[in-house]
């Protein structure tokens, strides 16, 4: 028969602040980075591809007559 673990700690007590708190400092350097590097690969793949793509020319646009 399947048996619950038991809380250490009270949802609101000064332990569960301390270990939620303890949480989020390992996890939020690991998430800042990873969401820093994801913005600056897109941003270096667009700027990039904007600055080495042709500029597009208008084919069907008469010359101008001067």
């Amino acid at each position: 028969m399947p048996t619950q673990a038991v809380a250490t700690t009270s949802p609101g007590s000064l332990a569960a602040v301390g270990a939620a708190a303890k949480a989020f400092a390992l996890a939020h350097p690991v998430s800042l980075s990873l969401a820093g590097g994801a913005l600056l690969g897109a941003g270096a793949y667009w700027g990039i591809g904007k600055l080495l793509s042709k500029k597009e020319t208008d084919v069907d646009a008469e010359p101008a007559a001067s």
